[in-house]
């Protein structure tokens, strides 16, 4: 069934080539399309980037969306991504809460209420920026839809940075349009161990991405002239116990379930759960169901401890 948006909670706009508002970017690709459908305000300001990814993103692959995003609005890029569940809306926000542009381009018409979890999140996009489709009002989502969708998302942008994702998931289709449209293209590498940095993993080993395991990558690529901070933490964090340093050592992207540490660790039942939970409390590890990931402050700490140790 279509659902639709409330009457009064989306306008559409429509936008062809040489019209005040096209964007220009679009004309540098093989099949630019014929009109756009835009609700808010489509301004690309400096330079675009995408940040994309999949609709089952893991902790680590969220923490790395948001410190992108945040970073690329910060610098004054719009954040372009598809409004999807997972790493898209996830850039998205990270993108608004740092009071930067973002652009959403959907692969239905503007009346369609899809994804609906994430309709709140369509009302804050256009309020600054704007959400955008090549396809009439009335057009339903459909799976043929999203590949063209994708090739618009790598059009408006400089560059495309792919967080996470399957080997045959739709921000690798992404990064391939992209080159095809000769954008540099950049891929946070992750862990063997879990399955959404497969696509990732794979742009890198066949040369067909930079490496970006922090921000600092595609901004010095993109606008070598920035200074990028990195948002690190002032002062010494709290050392780890014995038990706390064993188990973060064990901890990755993909989750891993206590009864795994208890296995590998021999830890009893009781240090385990207390370890685990001061791990938890001091945000350097995120519970997820019944396993337990390393958050990006974990993965800090240990690498400081081990360069130290």
């Amino acid at each position: 069934t279509l659902r639709q948006l409330p009457r009064g909670s989306w306008s559409s706009r429509r936008v062809a080539p040489g019209d005040r508002g096209w964007p220009a970017a679009l004309d540098e690709i093989a099949d630019p399309p014929r009109a756009l459908f835009v609700d808010g305000h489509c301004d690309l300001g400096p330079g675009a980037v995408a940040v994309v990814g999949t609709r089952r993103p893991t902790v680590a692959g969220l923490e790395a969306t948001h410190a992108f995003a945040t970073a690329l609005a910060q610098a004054g890029f719009t954040v372009v991504s598809g409004l999807a569940v997972g790493i898209d809306a996830a850039a998205h926000r990270a993108a608004l809460e740092a009071g930067g542009r973002t652009v959403a381009v959907i692969g239905c018409g503007l009346d369609v209420d899809y994804p609906a979890r994430n309709r709140d999140l369509r009302r804050a996009i256009v309020a600054s920026g704007c959400v955008l489709s090549e396809y009439p009002p009335g057009t339903p989502p459909c799976a043929a839809r999203f590949p063209q969708r994708n090739r618009l998302i790598a059009g408006l942008s400089a560059a495309v940075v792919v967080v996470e994702g399957g080997e045959r998931s739709g921000a690798l289709i992404t990064a391939r349009l992209a080159l095809d449209a000769d954008r540099a293209v950049f891929a946070v590498p992750g862990s063997v161990r879990n399955a959404m940095a497969a696509g990732p993993n794979l742009l890198l080993a066949r040369g067909l991405a930079a490496a970006a395991p922090d921000p600092s990558f595609v901004l010095e690529a993109l606008a070598p002239s920035l200074v990028w901070s990195g948002g690190a933490a002032t002062g010494a964090p709290e050392p780890l116990d014995a038990d706390e340093a064993t188990l973060l050592a064990l901890l990755d992207d993909a989750g891993t379930t206590p009864a795994t540490l208890a296995a590998v660790t021999g830890l009893a039942p009781g240090a385990l759960g207390l370890a685990l939970s001061k791990l938890e409390v001091r945000g350097l590890a995120l519970r997820r169901g019944a396993a337990y990931e390393i958050t990006a402050s974990g993965a800090r700490v240990r690498a400081a401890a081990a360069a130290a140790g």
